[in-house]
C-alpha cells in the first residue's frame, strides 16, 4: 500500500474549513504549532493511520536515513531499550525511512538481539521519499536521497511541539527527547516554564503574576524572586504538580477551528 494524505474531516465526514493560506499551492514548513497531517503508510507492524495510531497519546515521529547503517542501528537501540520511559509519558514512538520494509524487519531482529531489548513501536516505508520531502526531513546538501535525523513531537491533539534536526552522523539523545516531552507536559499541567539545562526535580519558573496562593495550591510550595522577572519554585515541585488525569482528546472539528497545517 502506497502512502496516503486526509484532508481534515468532520464526524459526518464532510470536508472542514481550511485557511486560506493552506492552498495547495502554498509550500508548507513544518512549524511549531502546526497540526501535523494524517497520513497512511505500511510500516513493520502494518498498515498504520496516523491519527488514529496516536488517539489519546503524544508521538515521537522520527526519520532515519536507512536499515543497517551504524547510527541509525544505536538510535532504535536507544529508544528500545528505554520503552518504561516513553510509556511513562506516554508517548508512542514511529520511525520513518525509505528501506524497505523487509529489511527493517530483518534490522529490527539483529538490533534485539545486540541490545536484547523487543524493537516494540513500528518504522514506516517511504520507499519515494514522498513523506519526508513533504515534512522537510531531505536536506539535499546533506544526502540526495537520506532523510536527515529530524524528530517531530506532536502532543494528543497532533499539534506541533517540538522539532529536531540533526545530520547524518550525529545520533539522537533519547535523554534529551524525553526531557522536552516531560517539559512540554509540566508546562500544558501548570503552565510553568523549564530554564536552560531543566531535569526534573530542578526549579521551576512561573512566568505569570499568578497570586502566591495559586502557587502554593498549584506546586505545593512557595515561589521567590531571584530577578524581577526571574520567578522561581524550588525543589521537586514538579512531582508534586503531577496529576494522574487522563490525556484530554479533542475532535476533528476542534483540531481544525483553528488549524495551522497543510491540505494534502
Amino acid at each position: 500500500m502506497g502512502v496516503q494524505f486526509f484532508s481534515p474531516r468532520g464526524a459526518d465526514g464532510s470536508a472542514m474549513r481550511v485557511p486560506t493560506a493552506y492552498k495547495k499551492s502554498v509550500k508548507w514548513i513544518p512549524q511549531i504549532g502546526d497540526i501535523f497531517p494524517n497520513f497512511v503508510a505500511d510500516t513493520t507492524q502494518g498498515v498504520l493511520n496516523l491519527w488514529d495510531w496516536s488517539e489519546g497519546s503524544w508521538t515521537f515521529l522520527f526519520s532515519h536515513p536507512a536499515a543497517h547503517t551504524p547510527v541509525c542501528t544505536t538510535e532504535l537501540g536507544a529508544i528500545a531499550t528505554t520503552r518504561e520511559d516513553f510509556e511513562e509519558l506516554n508517548v508512542k514512538p514511529l520511525g520513518l525511512t525509505g528501506s524497505p520494509l523487509e529489511d527493517q524487519v530483518d534490522w529490527h531482529i539483529e538490533i534485539e538481539d545486540f541490545f536484547n531489548s523487543e524493537v516494540w513501536f513500528p518504522t514506516a516505508c517511504d520507499p519515494d521519499g514522498r513523506l519526508s520531502t513533504l515534512f522537510g526531513m531531505r536536506h539535499g546538501r546533506e544526502h540526495a536521497t537520506w532523510p536527515i535525523r529530524k524528530s517531530f513531537i506532536l502532543d494528543p491533539q497532533m499539534r506541533i511541539r517540538m522539532i529536531f534536526e540533526y545530520p547524518l552522523f550525529i545520533g539522537r539523545s533519547m535523554e534529551e527527547t524525553l526531557r522536552v516531552v516531560e517539559a512540554l507536559q509540566l508546562r500544558d499541567r501548570t503552565g510553568a516554564a523549564t530554564p536552560a539545562d531543566w531535569q526534573d526535580c530542578d526549579p521551576i519558573i512561573i512566568p505569570d503574576n499568578r497570586p502566591e496562593a495559586a502557587v502554593m495550591r498549584e506546586f505545593g510550595a512557595g515561589s521567590q524572586y531571584l530577578m524581577p522577572y526571574l520567578r522561581i519554585v524550588q525543589g521537586d515541585a514538579m512531582r508534586r504538580a503531577r496529576r494522574a488525569a487522563a490525556p484530554t482528546i479533542v475532535s476533528s472539528e476542534q483540531i481544525c477551528l483553528d488549524l495551522e497545517g497543510p491540505q494534502f
